[in-house]
């Protein structure tokens, strides 16, 4: 296919500036003159300045994917019709919906274009840093922006990589005019992704320079620091890529362990200030009436506790009525019970839970803390299970138990055993890791065949983009097309009977949405 669909498909194009979500005005969207649009090389900085944000705006985002992904995963529950919610957590699963007049095909979609809207931010700073040779006041101010640059491309192309099951290499080396430019497997999205995430760390090792305040907003960032989350970036993404244990097994954890070693040593938590930095993500899956813990988190945690709702829906033939007790202390400081749940039963008793994530209430008294997306244990777990990967079980315990599975859990510290400490960072994982880094929950099933049978292990291209770029329109997902390669053949549930569904409706198409909450 010619890239002159391709590129005006998937919107490669300098649409907009994402820092504010205001449109860049440009004359001709779809090709705009670079020396126009940035006449004065200073503008680069400012534009670098929205990077960071469009990424986490766009994984944050109400109608985006994130909530989509925290159900399908079993980690939260829900059964109103918002962001897919109810269709992509039915039991049993059904196909993902890739039709363009689908109610929620906007989850996929606004996803999709935004990660290839930063892919385009990012491609023309580094084109006019790189290729063009521009220079800003000082050398730090220039290399500061162009780290940046390399940065969000390999957020743009490693992201669309984690979630679809395709995307397009494009970067400054491409020729928009003549080069073909195929769709290309997930496998070589993050590897041009890992590639650029390299180039990142690099200008960051040769270079002092410090980030407007602004650009991450909370803490003062450095080369350091940003270097510091590109290895973590790395690490994140090569372990999360995939799709099932066999390829989680191959993952080269040798390299997994060399940037998590360089990895974050705080929390990427970027301050909200509810204008341009706020999480609708981290709103509406704690909200009050919105989104619950799935009961297979909390029997994680109190195994006493069954992993799924009782077909009663009633509390009364819960244990203890729902009120869960365990060893592990988080339990009271981070999830709150309720004495009742507001789903609707003829939807599926396996919605209902008698808890909520308590953790980030203070978010939602405020809307102006930091919102964490990558915290340091998150780091600390990949680099435990790099080294448990690569032989080093005494050196993954140590790390577990340096961690918060002991200072924020106050359980008792793991055994050098394989099989234990394997256990444990899935375990923090789930407890310590809740409702932070976008997809989390999802990619960690995923990679373990823990999602139900018939999930989508990933997501087609949606087919707005699809029947612009003269592709034909695909799906994955259903239990009828459980393969273990595009559509999940195992699932955490798979040695059970999980509860009958008591709605054996088609998915509802839309109709059913809680009004959005601000």
């Amino acid at each position: 296919m010619k890239n002159k669909n391709l590129i005006y498909g998937i919107v490669i194009s300098f649409l907009f500036v994402f820092s504010g979500c205001q449109k860049l005005a440009v004359e001709n969207l779809n090709n705009p003159d670079s020396a126009t649009v940035l006449a004065n090389p200073d503008d680069l900085g400012g534009l670098a300045g929205g990077i960071i944000n469009g990424w986490f705006q766009k994984s944050q985002e109400y109608d985006g994917i994130a909530l989509t992904l925290w159900v399908g995963a079993d980690a939260g529950t829900c059964s109103w019709g918002n962001a897919a919610m109810r269709d992509f957590s039915n039991e049993p699963r059904n196909a993902w919906n890739n039709d363009a007049a689908y109610s929620y095909a906007n989850v996929t979609r606004t996803y999709y274009l935004g990660m290839n809207n930063v892919l385009a931010l990012s491609n023309q700073i580094i084109n006019q840093i790189v290729v063009n040779g521009a220079e800003l006041q000082t050398p730090a101010e220039t290399a500061a922006v162009e780290a940046v640059g390399r940065f969000g491309q390999a957020l743009g192309m490693g992201y669309i990589g984690i979630i679809f099951d395709k995307g397009f290499i494009v970067d400054e080396t491409v020729n928009l005019e003549s080069d073909e430019i195929p769709a290309v497997p997930y496998t070589d999205m993050i590897n041009a992704a890992l590639v650029k995430l390299d180039q990142t760390i690099a200008i960051c090792n040769a270079n002092t320079f410090t980030l407007p305040s602004a650009w991450i907003p909370g803490e003062t960032w450095t080369n350091v620091e940003l270097g510091k989350l590109a290895n973590s970036m790395a690490a994140r993404l090569l372990v999360n890529a995939s799709r099932n244990a066999a390829e989680n097994a191959a993952v080269d954890w040798a390299r997994v362990k060399t940037y998590a070693s360089n990895g974050i040593d705080f929390d990427f938590a970027p301050l909200a200030d509810d204008i341009t930095w706020y999480s609708l993500y981290q709103t509406y899956s704690v909200y009050g009436g919105w989104g619950q813990v799935d009961m297979r988190v909390i029997h994680m945690m109190d195994p006493n506790m069954p992993d799924y709702f009782p077909t009663s829906m009633s509390f009364d033939d819960l244990p203890n009525q729902g009120v869960a007790t365990s060893a592990d202390a988080r339990l009271e400081s981070d999830f709150e019970y309720l004495s009742s749940c507001p789903f609707r039963p003829e939807r599926g008793s396996y919605h209902f839970s008698s808890y909520r994530y308590a953790r980030l209430d203070p978010y939602l008294a405020t809307w102006t803390t930091p919102m964490p997306e990558m915290r340091k244990a998150e780091n600390d777990m990949l680099l435990a299970e790099a080294k448990l990967m690569t032989g080093d079980v005494p050196g993954a315990a140590a790390i577990v138990n340096a961690g918060t599975r002991v200072t924020r859990g106050g359980l008792a510290p793991v055994a050098a055993v394989a099989a234990d400490v394997a256990a444990a960072i899935k375990y923090e994982r789930t407890i310590e890791l809740f409702l932070t880094g976008f997809g989390l929950e999802f990619f960690d099933m995923r990679r373990a065949d823990m999602l139900q049978v018939g999930t989508p292990l990933h997501f087609p291209i949606p087919q707005q983009q699809l029947d612009v770029m003269l592709m034909e329109n695909y799906t994955f997902g259903g239990v009828a097309n459980a393969d273990g390669v595009n559509t999940s053949n195992g699932g955490w549930n798979s040695k059970k009977s999980a509860p009958v569904n008591t709605n054996s409706s088609t998915p509802s198409f839309g109709g059913d949405d809680l009004p959005r909450i601000k």
